[in-house]
């Protein structure tokens, strides 16, 4: 592990990782990020030139710092750890061991994610999304959130594809299953716009459409869903939760 250490103790620097999030964006030399980062000449000069030992940085012909493309990919690992980093209370009574392992790696795209800390406000964002979406909305959950049928009903009407995804033993409610009786969901399975299926358990909560995650949620301590998670905007966010939730 001494050469991962090494990286470490580099990035571990909050200057050599601002110089790095600013080449990030784009090259400069070194006079513009000294003035950027309003860092003396001095101490800029001995950072990049620690982070060009590293060979996180190179210099160009025209004598600007850009990322090498081991720096980039270094600095796409560390978006995993600001994540870690940024929502360690929650992951402190949450858990994401059911957590797709192949997804584990690519945590870097949650730190794009907010955090939204109310129950009410995340399923107010999911009531929100299904009336905006267009395309396509997709819900993986352990129970059917009855606010949302309204708008599900509306948005099957004007086309949207809609899928879910819920445990086997899912019990809904009286008032839920008075509420699914809507004969546009009976059109909607006809014309395989409507599509349910079943699993033998529900460790993650997600909601997206194709304009918005508006909710992911891992389970707590105890297994249990709280609702309590994240929502982004981002087409990789989008891109990286469809390929969760299938």
């Amino acid at each position: 592990m001494e050469n991962l250490s090494s990286l470490l103790f580099e990035l571990s620097s909050t200057d050599r990782l601002d110089i790095l999030m600013l080449l990030k964006k784009t090259p400069m030399k070194l006079s513009h990020i000294s003035s950027k980062l309003d860092f003396t000449v001095q101490e800029t000069s001995r950072n990049v030139t620690r982070l060009s030992e590293a060979k996180l940085i190179v210099k160009d012909v025209d004598g600007a710092f850009h990322l090498s493309p081991y720096g980039e990919e270094t600095l796409n690992l560390l978006s995993g750890f600001g994540f870690l980093f940024k929502n360690r209370e929650y992951l402190m009574a949450h858990s994401l061991s059911e957590f797709p392992k192949q997804f584990k790696a690519g945590l870097g795209v949650l730190d794009s994610f907010e955090f939204v800390n109310d129950v009410m406000v995340a399923f107010h964002n999911i009531e929100n999304m299904i009336a905006k979406a267009e395309k396509f909305a997709w819900i993986l959950s352990n129970q059917v959130l009855a606010s949302t049928i309204p708008h599900l009903v509306q948005a099957l009407e004007r086309g949207t594809e809609f899928r879910l995804l819920m445990p086997k033993d899912y019990m809904p409610s009286k008032s839920v299953r008075e509420l699914v009786t809507h004969p546009v969901f009976a059109k909607a399975t006809r014309s395989k716009k409507l599509e349910s299926r079943f699993l033998d358990r529900v460790d993650v909560f997600l909601c997206l459409s194709e304009k918005e995650v508006a909710a992911l949620a891992f389970p707590n301590l105890e297994g249990k869903l709280d609702y309590i998670g994240f929502r982004a905007e981002s087409e990789l966010a989008v891109e990286w939760s469809k390929m969760l939730y299938t």
